[in-house]
């Protein structure tokens, strides 16, 4: 658990640090450096904090080719995340979608989920991290 430990001082770094420098992504599952493999990572400094909720980053990369809630094929991803910890859920805001695995490439879709978030699954990941990252996110 060491994501949730990492919590509550890297949100201490004021965003202007952050603006100025790379993230420094906390692999939940799987790792980097294959993309044989499925991987999720989060950035966990806070983006914001308002009444919805946090907002942070995360990235995921499968091992497999996989389509989103609209049909759209991709190996990997960077995305916005809501957490709303009064109901231990997380939302996609906005998602960048890649056909090569570990970000590689150009984007081939940048969504905007606004308007209709779309939930936080990762459906089919073995093991499942959704509930890990709302409780390191959300502090418990």
């Amino acid at each position: 658990m060491r994501f949730a430990a990492l919590l509550p001082a890297a949100v201490l770094v004021g965003t202007a640090v952050l603006a100025q420098s790379p993230s420094n992504w906390f692999t939940v599952t799987g790792n980097p450096e294959r993309a044989e493999v499925d991987t999720v990572q989060v950035d966990p400094v806070a983006v914001a904090r308002d009444a919805e909720g946090k907002t942070m980053n995360i990235r995921v990369s499968r091992a497999a080719l996989r389509h989103n809630w609209d049909g759209v094929p991709y190996r990997s991803y960077d995305a916005q995340v809501v957490f709303r910890c009064a109901e231990r859920r997380a939302e996609y805001r906005a998602v960048t979608y890649y056909m090569a695995p570990l970000w590689r490439g150009d984007p081939h879709l940048t969504a905007d989920y606004a308007d209709k978030p779309r939930p936080m699954l990762f459906k089919d990941a073995q093991p499942n991290p959704t509930q890990r990252i709302v409780r390191a996110a959300c502090g418990g």
